[in-house]
């Protein structure tokens, strides 16, 4: 475990953020036992690959929790993998690929850790996380222990879990399917070319800055509004697509917060819907 004082924007794919003067890396899952003590949900944010994130410029007073916990390894059933928390997505959607499993295809352009995927039931092309889970082990951080939650517990909607919120995930017991190599192969390829279509590839985003509904696609609605290319100093929404807001380097968070509060103000006056966030703003934005 190392405790360090961290700039922030240096962690997240956004480049946001201020400084951190309690940043744990821990790099065992048996190092939790370890964290400081006055450390409790209230006051720690844990992060995973920094991929749906925007901590405020200002200095962030809590601690920022960074589990390392990447590996992968087979359970009694050779189709159960037991994942950990800070596994790369897109190198288990490879690693299933070389095993013949299939079921995690649309991971492979996601640039998360399992630990937040599990958290938010990531997905993409009408498939979710929640679908291969079988139990989730975690710490959780107000009584101080580690919990074995099976997936009906954690009653998983689009983009929610609903029992993690105080808890810093370690691993989790995932299920695939054996699958024709070939087959895995194309779903991959037919969703690379999907994303690379329809998605822009500029590093300082966060991926879907909305959520979807079942009754509308957020940046249809933000594109049919006009607010395409409209922008708050360097932060401005994507011109391929509109779900998607991208910063210059060297843009400011706040900036980021304000163009969100404007596009959801002028989708709440056209439409009467109030878009729900996908991403998380962090520390203070007042």
């Amino acid at each position: 475990m190392k405790i360090n004082k961290v700039n922030l924007s240096k962690v997240t794919t956004y480049r946001f953020g201020g400084i951190c003067e309690n940043f744990i890396t821990l790099e065992d899952p048996n190092e939790i036992l370890n964290v400081p003590k006055n450390m409790d949900s209230s006051n720690t944010f844990v992060l995973g690959k920094g991929s749906n994130i925007a901590f405020s410029d200002n200095e962030y007073s809590g601690f920022v929790l960074k589990p390392n916990f990447d590996f992968i390894n087979t359970v009694n059933d050779e189709n159960l993998l037991e994942v950990g928390a800070g596994t790369y997505l897109p190198d288990l959607s490879r690693y299933l690929k070389n095993n013949k499993l299939g079921g995690g295809e649309f991971m492979l352009g996601i640039p998360g850790s399992i630990g937040g995927a599990l958290t938010m039931n990531a997905g993409s092309y009408g498939y979710e996380i929640s679908t291969n889970v079988i139990e989730i082990k975690c710490y959780d951080l107000d009584s101080r222990e580690v919990l074995i939650i099976d997936k009906d517990e954690i009653n998983y909607s689009y983009r929610k879990s609903h029992n993690l919120n105080n808890k810093l995930i370690l691993s989790a017991i995932l299920q695939f399917e054996k699958t024709d190599s070939q087959i895995i192969q194309d779903k991959m390829t037919k969703f690379n070319t999907k994303r690379k279509n329809s998605q822009p590839s500029g590093i300082y985003n966060a991926g879907s800055v909305f959520k979807n509904s079942d009754n509308y696609f957020a940046g249809e609605l933000i594109d049919n509004a006009g607010l395409k290319g409209y922008s708050v100093d360097n932060v401005s929404v994507s011109t391929k697509h509109a779900n998607f807001f991208i910063a210059k380097k060297g843009a400011k968070a706040v900036s980021l917060y304000k163009l969100v509060q404007y596009v959801k103000e002028k989708i709440r006056d056209k439409y009467s819907i109030d878009l729900e966030e996908e991403i998380k703003f962090i520390g203070d934005f007042n």
